[in-house]
């Protein structure tokens, strides 16, 4: 039994504002390693494509012009998709064109259809798939009356696609394009409209500016928080007599440290001697002797505020929380 044709996507490449070519690169030259679709299921198969491939192609295209005129076959033709349904051109010849990848190889010279036409030009269709047959060692043995079609994804990556745009770089193989356009999806990263690469590119390069620039106001709101709790831890200790209210060395050393672990730093202020002289107990600071229990009362004033105003940031929540209970944020 004759195995199921391969199909295997290739592109040729069309000049923008260019007329409508009269043939495209059906197989680009040399041996290339694909991914290809075989009744339906994808497979990984060698092709080797050279003036002998153009020459066994163009041998069953006469064969079956043949029986078409005599009534026996249909009329070769390439379609859409491999739907096997519109034809968007007929094929009239193959022939190899010799080793340059981007125009040797072999091509075929077509009539477009005028369904063919309209998708070309309005860049329906960004490249064309063949349709064949390969024995062991890779080599095209024929093809089948639907003997391609245009599509829009690429299992050769060597070749540009029919419109112009930039070189595609081949030295590793890239991720599948759908795949890669469901991750990006997947991380809100494209909207679900976005299938072309030059929009693609633009989202992705938005939507991680945004990220970016997100990241940078958080860090800069956390950094803001750790600094006004190191100060906040300070300000107890010099309240209750631990630190001098105006040495500004003093103070600015505590908050670094208290920045680098706060841990390690607010045992350390605890151990500190009260200096009565320096102290500026007022009322409602009963517990003001001990740091650690004036920040456990802060973050008690900041939770309650928080769950009174829940889409406020922190510094709202802090002004409000200071506001209201002023003797805790001196």
């Amino acid at each position: 039994m004759t195995p199921a044709p391969l199909h295997a996507a290739f592109s040729n490449a069309l000049a923008e504002g260019s007329a409508l070519p009269s043939d495209i690169q059906y197989m680009p030259p040399g041996r290339h390693r694909i991914r290809a679709s075989q009744g339906g299921k994808p497979v990984s198969v060698e092709v080797a494509v050279s003036a002998a491939t153009a020459a066994v192609l163009q041998t069953f295209l006469a064969a079956k012009m043949t029986a078409a005129a005599e009534g026996r076959e249909d009329r070769p033709f390439f379609d859409f998709n491999h739907e096997d349904r519109e034809a968007s051109a007929w094929p009239t010849e193959f022939y190899w064109a010799g080793d340059d990848p981007q125009t040797g190889g072999v091509r075929a010279r077509l009539d477009w259809s005028d369904a063919g036409k309209r998708a070309v030009e309005g860049r329906t269709f960004r490249r064309f798939s063949p349709t064949f047959h390969l024995d062991a060692s890779g080599h095209v043995t024929g093809s089948e009356i639907n003997m391609g079609g245009l599509v829009n994804r690429a299992a050769f990556k060597r070749i540009a696609p029919l419109f112009a745009a930039a070189p595609v770089d081949t030295a590793t193989e890239p991720m599948p394009m759908q795949t890669l356009i469901s991750t990006l999806r997947s991380l809100s990263l494209v909207e679900a409209s976005a299938t072309e690469e030059a929009d693609l590119v633009t989202q992705v390069s938005r939507s991680v500016g945004s990220l970016k620039s997100e990241i940078t106001d958080l860090k800069s709101t956390l950094a803001t928080q750790a600094r006004q709790r190191a100060e906040a831890l300070v300000d107890a200790a010099v309240r209750v007599g631990r630190l001098p209210a105006k040495d500004t060395d003093a103070r600015g050393f505590w908050v670094d440290a208290l920045l680098r672990d706060e841990a390690k730093a607010v045992k350390a202020l605890d151990a500190l001697t009260i200096n009565p002289v320096l102290a500026r107990l007022t009322p409602g600071h009963e517990d003001a002797a001990n740091p650690a229990n004036l920040i456990t009362r802060q973050e008690q004033k900041l939770a309650a505020v928080r769950a009174a105003h829940p889409s406020a940031d922190f510094q709202t929540i802090y002004a409000k929380a200071k506001a209201e209970a002023p003797e805790l944020f001196r």
